[in-house]
């Protein structure tokens, strides 16, 4: 999935929260950031491995749209990665546990989101300057579910 993706999920989940008084706005935008930094593991991988252009972010997003020289994730995105993170969570829901609950919507909704398995999935390809992007159908219509439902969450009273 793309970055709008995994903001707008964890922060609308958050939203939820925050309409129940369980969390802040803050929290909830915090929920959605993370979302998206826990994606910088792909810039790591692209450091490690590229050949040339190692610290291109422009390289590291075309190789994780269009060109897959080499895979993009590293252990965060897999079980162990996963495990460690959760043992991390529940030690910082000993301290906090609001905090904890919004890296842990962030995390898991994150893994949700890329592991979301679409059969056939079609995809929408196009390339802005020197930019490529590549977005599922799915992944579009559930955009804008995502984006219409934080607008209804906002102008419930």
């Amino acid at each position: 999935m793309n970055s709008q993706t995994h903001f707008l999920f964890p922060f609308f989940l958050c939203l939820v929260l925050y309409k129940m008084q369980f969390v802040s706005l803050k929290l909830a935008f915090i929920a959605g950031f993370v979302g998206v930094l826990i994606d910088l593991d792909h810039y790591i991988e692209h450091i490690k491995h590229a050949k040339k252009n190692k610290f291109s972010i422009k390289d590291t997003w075309n190789n994780s749209e269009h060109f897959h020289k080499f895979p993009q994730r590293s252990s965060i995105h897999h079980e162990t990665g996963a495990t460690i993170i959760t043992l991390l969570l529940i030690l910082t829901a000993l301290i906090d546990y609001k905090i904890a609950l919004i890296l842990a919507i962030a995390y898991y909704s994150h893994l949700y989101l890329d592991y979301l398995w679409v059969e056939k999935p079609h995809f929408m390809r196009m390339k802005f300057g020197k930019l490529y992007f590549r977005e599922t159908h799915f992944e579009f219509v559930l955009d804008i579910i995502l984006i219409l439902a934080i607008l209804i969450i906002f102008v419930m009273p």
